[in-house]
């Protein structure tokens, strides 16, 4: 019987042990909530937010003529220098699941890719928003752009699951090993003990 619950123990300490999975979401309103609602000639780029950093655009809030009235990080041919298509994300740890929102955009054929050759692409209206997914496992760089010479667009809504550190990087210890060892050892001395003493039996 008691094997049983040293066993059932084990499990749970394991269960414990094990880290959730992190989803990370970037919706630009702690950095844009107070940003201007039009293109200045000023981007925010690049732009630093946890381990991805943005290039290429401006942070706007309440942007004129547009569907998302969030902040959002937007781009447009008329911005001046530094305003760039494709807008550019560069992750300073590997990723998976990429997701984004492209909104507030001219009538265009939008492409979202990465650096592993994952890409989507789709046509949309004016002021048609879309959520573009890439599955690919170890994502470290993403693009956004339009085909048209003329592009007006902005993201928002960056999802993303941090995947570690890159290959051959050294690899942490486990959350929990030692505390289980130290357990799995008490547990097994105080059953031998509990034995000798004919507490428990055999």
């Amino acid at each position: 019987m008691h094997r049983v619950l040293i066993s059932v123990g084990l499990m749970a300490l394991l269960v414990g042990a094990t880290v959730p999975a992190r989803a990370d979401l970037i919706d630009f309103e702690a950095q844009g909530s107070g940003a201007l609602s039009f293109f200045t000639g000023f981007p925010d780029s690049p732009l630093v937010i946890g381990n991805a950093t943005f290039t290429g655009g401006q942070l706007l809030f309440q942007e004129t003529i547009a569907i998302d009235s969030t902040a959002v990080y937007g781009t447009a041919f008329f911005g001046g220098p530094g305003y760039t298509n494709p807008l550019t994300i560069l992750f300073s740890e590997p990723v998976s699941g990429f997701n984004v929102q492209v909104t507030n955009e001219g009538a265009d054929v939008y492409t979202v890719a990465d650096n592993l050759g994952g890409s989507q692409s789709s046509v949309l209206g004016m002021n048609d928003p879309h959520l573009f997914s890439l599955p690919d496992t170890g994502i470290t760089s993403v693009t956004i752009s339009g085909a048209s010479p003329f592009w007006d667009f902005a993201i928002d809504n960056v999802g993303f699951a941090p995947t570690g550190p890159p290959p051959g990087s050294p690899v942490p210890e486990p959350a929990g090993i030692v505390p289980l060892i130290s357990v799995l050892g008490f547990t097994t001395l105080s059953a031998g003990i509990a034995r000798r003493k004919g507490l428990i039996p055999l």
